[in-house]
Order: structure tokens, then sequence, then C-alpha cells
């Protein structure tokens, strides 16, 4: 997130007579390097307007507990999220994931308007997939895929089973004013405060099992952002304190965040 606060920084610097919508573009970073992937997935693009989407899909070698659609976080791309991605399938859960447009392989310049628009669209292609259509939905929001993962959870609350925050803030207008000065908020709060923030729209989200995870020693986004979004979460959930850093639980403590992950399954 050290990317984001720098944006913060530009944004204070350029005057509120040339902001626009498009200026929100700034969240994403995304990178275009592919690392090496060491385990087997199957490809998928999927056409959106003039460009493509890339996503993956992986299989454990026993039959999944459930399929997990993962929504990475404002810098890289799938290849360098494999970190989360591999302890999944690992713990025997097949996983779908997902590079917003310019990000790895995938075409176009993401904006808060397209990304939303297009993980709709990969939704329902997801679902169409024989090994997924039958199987329990998992949505896993990685930092800014929180937003994300979130919106598309409030949007098809009969077709997901279980909802997972890793890292996540309250909205992309609080994260924002953290590191503004307060005289940058009111433009701020202008053009962000609709971008589907998190800490509404889960509000919104019934009976759906909600695992919230965020680290005491997060340097990249406060653990007071999640707390807020886990306040104003209906019940069942639950909220795990790593004792780690931004997006390491499931690296780190991964015995103890497949044991609530797991619970999620039987929660009702």
């Amino acid at each position: 997130m050290r990317t984001l606060k720098n944006f913060i920084l530009t944004l204070f610097i350029i005057s509120s007579n040339y902001i626009d919508a498009q200026f929100e573009e700034k969240f994403y970073y995304p990178k275009k390097e592919w690392l090496t992937i060491d385990i087997p997935y199957t490809e998928d693009f999927i056409t959106v307007e003039k460009d493509s989407i890339n996503t993956l899909f992986f299989k454990p070698k026993t039959n999944p507990k459930a399929t997990v659609l993962f929504f990475h976080g404002a810098g890289g791309n799938i290849s360098t999220y494999m970190y989360i991605i591999k302890p999944l399938i690992e713990n025997n859960y097949q996983v779908y994931a997902v590079d917003y447009r310019g990000y790895g392989k995938s075409t176009g310049k993401p904006t808060h308007l397209n990304v939303a628009k297009d993980m709709e669209i990969v939704f329902n292609k997801m679902k169409k997939n024989p090994h997924i259509k039958d199987s329990k939905i998992i949505v896993y929001g990685a930092s800014l895929g929180c937003q994300i993962a979130t919106l598309i959870t409030k949007n098809h609350q009969k077709e997901v089973d279980a909802l997972i925050l890793d890292s996540g803030f309250a909205s992309f207008a609080d994260v924002a004013m953290l590191y503004a000065p307060k005289n940058a908020h009111p433009p701020i709060k202008k053009f962000l405060s609709h971008i589907y923030p998190s800490k509404k729209e889960i509000t919104t989200i019934k009976n759906i099992p909600k695992l919230i995870i965020h680290g005491k020693n997060d340097k990249s986004i406060p653990l007071s952002q999640s707390e807020i979004v886990f306040k104003n979460a209906q019940k069942p959930k639950v909220f795990f304190n790593s004792n780690k850093g931004h997006l390491h639980a499931l690296k780190l403590e991964t015995e103890e965040v497949f044991k609530r992950i797991d619970e999620l399954l039987t929660t009702q």
C-alpha cells in the first residue's frame, strides 16, 4: 500500500478543479511481469468491451471442499499472489483467480467503474464452469480486493456461501483520508465516498458467514479499518486478529486461519 500513500500525496498537490472521476484509477498499480506458477491450472480469457480479463482456475488433487473466488490487491497480478492461492489449494480448496483490467495478461486500464462491472461478468462466467457450478462458493478479498469481494457478495447473496476479507479497509475514502491532510478530505469524500464502500455494503449481507482477517502488525492498513467493517457486519461473523503483517496470515498462521475457513462451511 506504499503506492497508495504516494497517490494520496499526489492527489493533495493537484488542484481540485482538475480532479474528475477518473482519478480513482490511481488506486490500481497493475504489474504485467508474470512470475512462474509451479502448479497446474487452466486459463480462460473473458471479453469485456474491447479488452479481455484473464482468469486462472486451480484444482486440488482431491475433491475440493469449496470454490474460492479470489480478488487480489492493488498491486501485482495473480502470479504474485500465489503465496495466498497456493495454501488454499494445498488445503483442498479450488481457486478461481482473476486479474483486473491491466493486470498480468488482462488488457485495458482499471477504474472502479469497470472493475465492478467486469467482476459481475466474471462471476457469472465462473458459475457456468462445470467444475464449479455445483460447489459451495467462498468469495475472498485481499486488501483492495475486499471492496470488490464485498460488493459481489452483496449482489449474489443466494449464490455465495461465505465471505473472507483479508487486510481490507472500510472504504476507498476512509483509507485515502488516513494519509491525506485535512484540507484534502473534501475532494476525497466528494469523489470516493460513493464507490461501493465495504463498511456500508456489508451491512446488507445477511445469513452469510464472514471471516475478517487483519494483522496487528499491518503497516499498510490500520487494524481499525477492518474493525469498522466487522462491527457493521451482520452475524454470523468471526474476526481473526493475526499476529503478522499485511496479508501474511494465510502464509504464516496457516493452521489457525484454515481452522476458521473450514468452519465457515458449517456455520448456519
